[in-house]
């Protein structure tokens, strides 16, 4: 049996589970808190003003680019479903971008190569589930 088929199996395994299920695009974007002093980023308005006070910034939920009013940040892609979570398909580990879950764990596989990596990133950015992304650059 080939090493890469232990990959395969377990990202088809964790494909089927609620963690890497398409996620859906929330009705508002998400609400950050910056504090003005150290440009620290914060989920919660209470961790925020502990720290400094904060300027609040507005993040599409699937482009996630940073937006100063929520009206630019849901117009960005108003209503659009994202396709798969940018989440390590091994670890399952939360990542800011597509090439850096792709580059989480699949960095250990044995036949895939930077390129291949990034192949896939692009792939799952697009709307690929990542089991067949992975499957199709496992030699790339």
């Amino acid at each position: 049996m080939q090493k890469h088929d232990f990959f395969s199996r377990l990202i088809q395994t964790q494909s089927l589970g609620p963690n890497m299920a398409p996620t859906k695009a929330q009705e508002e974007p998400d609400r950050i808190y910056i504090c003005n002093a150290c440009c620290e980023e914060h989920k919660d308005r209470e961790s925020a003003y502990q720290c400094c006070p904060p300027d609040i910034l507005y993040r599409c939920n699937v482009c996630r680019k940073k937006y100063s009013y929520e009206d630019d940040a849901m117009d960005c892609h108003p209503k659009q479903s994202v396709g798969q979570p940018m989440r390590c398909p091994i670890c399952l580990q939360d990542a800011e971008s597509y090439e850096e879950a792709a580059d989480c764990c699949l960095h250990t596989h044995p036949t895939m190569t930077a390129a291949g990596r990034q192949r896939v990133a692009q792939a799952v950015e697009n709307g690929t589930p990542w089991p067949d992304a992975v499957a199709a650059n496992l030699h790339h």
